[in-house]
């Protein structure tokens, strides 16, 4: 009885190992397209499509430009609204002289022109002069925190704002804004458990709800992954913003709700952001991203394949993640077009990576012919011969044993092989099936060596000199 070879390995006396000597296609966690395995959140959603800023709220300056004239009154309106009517804390009266007001004026104007050496010697000068009142010393130490900023001394300016808050002479907007700064500077420094804790002790001094507070709450949460804690205060901010809620409060909360499996209220704020603006390929991504982690693969495609159609696939990255969607997806004959289209419009580069992605495709497709095709412009570009091997695999079952040698050769020759043990067998069934017993013998021994296709190798060899003729199984 002949001992007869398939795709799927030998059919006679096959061992445990004898699939191993098949390519190994589609390697979606090797190729990583889009730098992301099977589109996680962390990876894709927030990293690409979210785009989310750490200090996602309003930067407040560390400095107040307005403050209190020589003659003793405050620059702020007297209508002007109270918009901490709950604190205790009442507004301090207000001790700035003459002297330091001029002071003050000249060393802002420095400030402005970024004339920051200048205006640090006119700061330090007030900060340090109990004549200038404790006003223009809190204020003082607010400009010399401005400085620090922009040179990016956080700490610095950090350390200045609380010396400012300290001396407790600022009016209630001000002191506040101030204690809010320290609460966005731990944020730029990632510094997020240091924030909640400021913005507690700002919660607390104001007895006041804003919904920037909040989301600046939200926003630490989600870095520290308390993504329970982040949804409620995100929810919150929202609530009290609703008629013009950040985009990024949004998304931080979406970004939430994906952490906690929450597919279904994440697919809602996504649905509601496309509604308003449908023809959005960053929306449209995003709402693609809820599908895949719900496990609804095909609303995803449906969706990305409609954004095809309207012509908002235009670039490489856009191209590349409809394709691996559809291999991820296992549509992997729908996938292989897309990536196609790309390389041959010019907007999918063709490097390696992208060509062996394509040949994958057409191979689990199996579509022999664009399969070879994809390999053959990958195999130039390879670092290594396991392309190769590849296309020897299919050239030997699609009856083309000469050209298969020769692929299963390059293969060896490049090296780097993940299955060199069955190259090596491989091309001997390639030259057993030229005739060449010589040499398929030489190269069967040579795959003894490697754990692998060691059975299948003796098993051959046994054939061979027992006169049992090996052939390809017909299809």
């Amino acid at each position: 009885m002949p001992l007869e070879l398939s795709r799927q390995g030998a059919t006679l006396g096959t061992s445990s190992n004898a699939a191993s000597w098949q390519p190994e296609l589609l390697r979606l966690g090797e190729l990583l397209i889009m730098q992301t395995q099977k589109l996680s959140l962390k990876k894709w959603c927030t990293a690409v499509a979210f785009g989310l800023a750490i200090t996602s709220i309003g930067f407040i300056p560390v400095y107040a430009a307005s403050y209190a004239s020589p003659d003793g009154s405050s620059s702020k309106k007297k209508d002007e609204k109270n918009e901490y009517p709950n604190a205790t804390r009442r507004d301090p009266k207000n001790d700035l002289s003459e002297k330091g007001s001029k002071d003050l004026n000249k060393a802002f104007d420095l400030l402005d022109k970024n004339q920051f050496d200048a205006a640090q010697e006119l700061l330090a000068k007030v900060a340090s002069d109990s004549h200038s009142g404790k006003y223009g010393q809190a204020k003082a130490l607010q400009g010399e925190a401005q400085i620090k900023q922009e040179k990016d001394d956080y700490d610095g300016a950090i350390q200045l704002i609380q010396q400012a808050i300290a001396i407790d002479a600022l009016p209630n907007r001000e002191q506040f804004a101030a204690m809010y700064q320290i609460a966005q500077l731990q944020m730029q420094q990632e510094k997020y458990q240091d924030a909640l804790t400021s913005l507690d002790a700002w919660q607390k001094a104001t007895l006041t709800e804003k919904a920037e507070v909040y989301a600046l709450r939200g926003n630490s949460y989600y870095r520290l992954e308390k993504y329970p804690e982040a949804i409620e205060a995100l929810n919150k901010a929202i609530s009290l913003a609703p008629d013009k809620p950040n985009d990024s409060w949004t998304e931080i909360l979406m970004a939430s709700y994906f952490e906690t499996k929450q597919f279904d209220e994440a697919g809602k704020i996504a649905q509601a952001q496309l509604a308003k603006d449908p023809n959005n390929l960053k929306l449209i991504q995003r709402l693609a991203a809820v599908y895949i982690n719900a496990k609804q693969d095909q609303k995803a495609l449906d969706l990305l394949a409609a954004a095809k159609t309207k012509g908002l696939i235009t670039t490489e990255d856009d191209y590349k993640h409809l394709a691996q969607l559809y291999a991820n997806a296992d549509k992997p004959k729908d996938g292989a077009p897309v990536l196609e289209e790309g390389l041959s419009k010019g907007i999918v580069k063709p490097t390696y990576d992208n060509y062996k992605l394509l040949g994958d495709m057409y191979a689990q497709s199996e579509d022999d012919t664009h399969a070879l095709a994809a390999y053959a412009k990958a195999s130039p570009l390879a670092k290594d011969g396991n392309v190769d091997y590849q296309r020897g695999y299919i050239l030997f079952y699609s009856d083309h044993s000469k050209e298969a040698k020769e692929a299963f050769s390059q293969a060896i020759s490049k090296g780097g092989l993940r299955q060199q043990g069955e190259a090596y067998l491989l091309r001997g069934d390639a030259e057993n099936d030229l005739g060449e017993s010589a040499a398929a013998i030489a190269d069967y021994e040579k795959a003894t060596g490697f754990p692998s296709s060691k059975p299948m190798a003796d098993q051959r060899l046994k054939a061979l000199r027992g006169g049992v003729k090996i052939q390809k199984k017909k299809k």
